[in-house]
């Protein structure tokens, strides 16, 4: 069973940013998922049963109004990003840090 399943865009108008789901080479579960110009206090992390859900908006303020775009590729506005945790990984003791632009949670595997 895969972890986690992307879609470009949500149905309700949410964008859904680039995430990488691994398991690292000591066995943990790892969620990166990448939001520039984004402050930590800004994003909100819920969890559900065994969902992960990463939430936040960024800010629209920065596009100019009046130009005519030739390539426009960034997502601005509310993001989701859902990421199904396998059941053998430990939501209760996920740690989560925000550098660089790509917030990073690992998980940790049940004992």
């Amino acid at each position: 069973m895969r972890p986690f399943t992307p879609s470009p865009s949500d149905p309700e108008g949410w964008w859904v940013p680039n995430t990488d789901v691994y398991i690292s080479e000591d066995g943990r579960l790892v969620v990166e998922v990448e939001l520039a110009a984004f402050k930590k206090e800004d994003l909100e992390l819920e969890v559900e049963t065994n969902r992960l859900i990463i939430r936040g908006q960024r800010p629209d303020d920065g596009r100019r109004k009046r130009c005519q775009y030739l390539v426009k590729e960034l997502h601005y506005g509310p993001f989701r990003s859902v990421v199904e945790i396998p059941p053998e990984y430990d939501l209760a003791r996920a740690s989560a840090a925000y550098r660089n632009g790509i917030l990073q949670i690992d998980m940790p595997r049940k004992q």
